[in-house]
This record gives C-alpha cells, structure tokens and sequence, in this order.
C-alpha cells in the first residue's frame, strides 16, 4: 500500500492525478500481487525452508530500492514513446512497481506453508497470516499518507520501504546478502548517493521543496522571477525587484470582471497558489474585499512567507475546498475568479452543473464569473473548455471567451471563461466603450485584453453537459496533457519544465544493478529443488 500511494507523487508531475494514474496504479499492483500470490504457492509447494522465504524478502526489498533510479529513465521512455497521460501511466507503473509487487505478492502464501505445522490448523494459520498482512497494509496506508508523504521526500520513503524489507529477510540468511545489506545501505544512505539521486525540475535555484497532501510544491527562483511549482507546472510567479506587475498575462485577465461591473466590492479567489491575483487586487482596488479559498495549508503557508503575503484586514484566507466553503456560506460576492485548475489535474466537482448553480446563488445581483481553464479552443485539446463552456451556460445567460495566447488558438493555453447574471449580450466594441468610460481599470490595457475576444463560434455539439453524477473530465483532459503549454509572461513564452536528472546518477544505479547481479548469484540455489540421492 506504501508503494502504491507513494507511487502516484512518481507519477504526477508527467501525468496528473487523474484517474489513469490511479487505475493503473491499483490495476497494475493488483496483477503483480496475483501472480505473485499464485507463484508464491507453487514455490512453497516445491521448496519450503526459512531461507528461501527470507530470499524473496530480501528481493522485494533490494528491486524496490531501484525504484526512484529508474523512475526518471522509465518516464523518459514513456514520453518519448507518446503514450500520453492515457497509457503512460500504465507502462511507468508495470516497469517500476510490477516487480516488487510480484515479489511481495509471494510472501503471503509461502508464508501461510511455512507456519503451517498440519493440515488440522490450516484455516487458522492462514486468518491470522491474512489478517497481519491486512493490519499492515491499513497501517501502512495511514502512515503514508498522514505521516510520511506530508514529512518525507518521495525518495526517502522508497528507499527507506527498501531497508525495512532487507532488514526484516536477514534472519534467515547467511553472511553473505548481509554484506550485501551493508553495502547497499551505504550506498542508499550516504550523502554521495542523495546528492546524485537530486532532480533538477527547473533551471534557478529551489528555495523550497516539499511533498503536500496535495502535490509535489517548489518555490524557484531564476532570471529575477520567483515561481511557485505544483506537481512540476507553473501555478503562480512575482518578481524579485519589488514590481507589482503580474508575471504571467492571463491572471492580468481578472480585472475584466471590473470591465464587467464596475461596482464590485467583495471578491471570492477559488484558488490561491502564490496569491497574485488577490495581492493585485488588493492594491490596485482600495475599496474591495478579497477572500481566498485554498485548500492545501502548505501552498497558504508557502504564500505568506515566499511570496509577500501580508495581514490585512481586507483579505481573508480560508483552507478548504472551494465548493464547501461556497456550500456553508451565505455571503454574495460582486465577483468570484475560479483560479484552482491544472493542465494535468481539474477538480470535477468544480466544473458541475451544480457546482454552477451555487455559484450563481452565492453571487449579487449584478455578479460576475472569471473562470481560468488550461485548454485550446480547436482541436481535441478544446474539448474540456467547449464541456465546461456547454455546462455553464445551463445556467448562466451570457458567456464570453478570452484566449489569452498570441500563439494561436490551436495551442493549450489560459482561456478565460466570463459570465455574470446580465442578460444583456455584450459586443467587443461595447466592452470597449465599458473599459473607457470605467474609472477602476487601466482603459488601454483593458482594451487589448477585450480584443481577444472569441468570435469564432463554439463547439458544443459533441461534448457532454458535466454533473455531479456524469462528469469525464479524465478523457476530456487527456489530450491537453500531452501537449505543450503556452503559458506566457511579459518576457518570453514559459514551457512546462522538464526532468533531467544528475548523469551522476547512473554511477548508483550501476552499484545496485552489480549488486543485485551477485544478490541473484547467491540467492539462486535458494529457488532451486534440492536433488533427490
């Protein structure tokens, strides 16, 4: 259970955590545990001794070990392969955890032949095998999950699984795997070999790094930008000479809910990240309130101390999700930014029809919606956006469309999705006339962000209305995920980061593979049927 849930923060940063991830991660362990348990009862009925018990042990927790060495060398592949975040997941899960699980898969039953002395206490000896095995697994997954992941980096706990395992074999075994334990440790565990297994996800120097409940987060610094990374993607960036300007142009697209209804007064962030947005508003707007729902406390944290967060009496921070805090409150807001959506992860419920229908309950008369969505707006990489555009227009009268690349739009980019409870049809050119007669935007800028506008037509015909009980924002995500990302700031266009890892690394990965070579040369007297005199 460790492995399978630690298994899903290998996979995120290239494919999400959607439910493909999960599905192969649960599919795959499951496979590998069934043949493990079906050639662990072979095994014992052919060969049954302690030792041969503890060399699968010892296995498990040796090939384990070269889980986070190989993991960057099995993405890779998979990338290269184009198997996109449909099937890749599905191959990077069978190359690193198809092993390991196999192998534990074969503890139980030969476990169960081992400690039975007849066949009288059989039924008896298998239930309290099964129900340790089942008590561990329920330990191990609130272990992982509630003290490991949030305390200890991915690689540590791997590694740390792969120690426990040898450990636990050495019992039975002679001096030579323990020599190799020793050895392996050494090399696991040494600063030489922590150093090498480093990954560098961005160019600039990382501030911080942490594994949340929620994702992997980085806080880069480079070329004068700080930049808050979520699963390896861009969420949020400032810069570091004290400018105010926003970093990336489409959180610049807030401000059109102004242009929309020049009278708002309290504003709802569903998503914080590096808070740029809010911290924008807060300053250009000295008459509005700003609440922000985030619901990972590590990001609100990481906020405050890396990206200028200040106290202040018109911001209101609230950890949880944003669909319940809107469900709990009874506060209307002139204008609510929808800023919680990833190109490799969407939260369905955010997307719903009724989910939709709470935010139009929670917003004034005159209310407005600014929603940010990573998509294009032709192609199969639209269908997400023309899903979301077809559901909220269930609800809501109007709607307009802002992409907000100059690439085109045939790239995944930030569309900017508006609506408000006016009836009124607005043209580009009323929406111009609205950015000059307001006093509360820059007229210009807003003007060029206002020609952006969509005219293009939708393309709704063959996408699906998104509820609560039907919403396949997986599928329709897949295809944005495997492609590039124009996400662009005032300097120069951004591309997602890639993973490459320290060429030094291969000097560790070699060891263990010497290692396990010999490992198998010891071991395998152990598999092999005593001949009969």
């Amino acid at each position: 259970m460790a492995l399978e849930l630690v298994g899903s923060r290998i996979l995120a940063s290239d494919f999400g955590n959607s439910i493909f991830v999960w599905g192969s991660l649960i599919g795959v362990v499951l496979t590998a545990l069934s043949l493990g348990y079906g050639y662990g009862g072979i095994l014992a009925d052919r060969i049954l001794s302690f030792r041969t018990f503890s060399s699968i042990t010892f296995s498990a927790g040796l090939f384990t070990l070269f889980i986070p060495y190989l993991s960057s060398i099995v993405v890779d592949l998979t990338l290269r392969l184009g198997l996109g975040e449909k099937y890749g997941p599905l191959l990077v899960t069978t190359l690193l955890l198809g092993l390991p699980s196999f192998l534990l898969g074969m503890v139980s039953p030969y476990a169960i032949k081992l400690a039975t002395s007849s066949l009288t206490s059989l039924g008896k000896t298998a239930g309290n095998l099964y129900a340790l095995s089942t008590v561990g697994s329920i330990v191990g997954t609130f272990a992982t999950v509630f003290v490991l992941i949030p305390s200890i980096d991915v690689r540590s706990i791997i590694s740390g699984l792969g120690i426990v395992l040898l450990s636990a074999s050495l019992i039975g075994l002679r001096w030579e795997p323990r020599v190799l334990f020793v050895l392996t440790v050494l090399l696991v565990l040494s600063p030489f070999s922590a150093l090498l297994l480093r990954a560098y996800t961005h160019s600039g120097n990382v501030l911080y790094e942490k594994e949340t409940s929620y994702s992997h987060l980085d806080v880069v610094d480079s070329n004068g930008i700080r930049t808050l990374y979520l699963n390896g993607m861009p969420h949020s960036a400032m810069y570091l000479d004290g400018s105010s300007d926003l970093v990336f142009t489409y959180t610049r697209y807030f401000a059109l809910g102004f242009v929309f209804n020049d009278d708002v007064r309290e504003v709802l962030f569903v998503g914080g990240g590096g808070f740029s947005g809010p911290k924008k508003f807060l300053q250009d707007y000295p008459d509005v309130r700003v609440d922000v729902v985030e619901i990972d406390p590590e990001v609100i944290q990481v906020a405050k101390h890396f990206f200028n967060v200040k106290n202040d009496s018109r911001l209101t921070i609230y950890n949880e999700d944003g669909r319940t805090y809107l469900l709990r409150t009874n506060k209307k807001y002139d204008l609510i930014v929808l800023d919680a959506y990833s190109k490799t992860y969407v939260p369905f419920h955010l997307l719903t029809r009724e989910f939709f229908e709470i935010i139009w309950s929670r917003l004034s008369e005159r209310g407005v919606v600014v929603s940010n969505l990573i998509a294009s707006l032709v192609g199969d990489t639209s269908d997400i956006f023309w899903a979301e555009y077809k559901t909220v227009s269930q609800i809501f009268p109007r709607l307009y469309v802002f992409p907000t690349s100059d690439y085109g739009t045939g790239w995944v980019q930030n569309v900017i999705l508006v609506t408000s409870k006016d009836y009124q049809m607005l043209s580009r050119e009323d929406l111009i006339e609205q950015t000059q007669k307001s006093d509360r935007v820059n007229s210009s800028e807003m003007a060029g962000y206002v020609l952006h506008l969509w005219n293009g037509g939708t393309r709704v015909e063959n996408v699906p209305v998104l509820t609560d009980n039907f919403a396949p924002v997986e599928v329709l995500l897949n295809p944005v995920t495997g492609k590039p990302y124009a996400l662009e700031s005032e300097h120069q266009l951004e591309r997602p980061a890639i993973v490459v890892w320290s060429e030094n690394s291969s000097i560790v990965l070699a060891v263990l593979v010497a290692i396990a070579i010999v490992w198998l040369f010891f071991c395998s007297p152990d598999f092999r049927k005593p001949a009969k005199n």
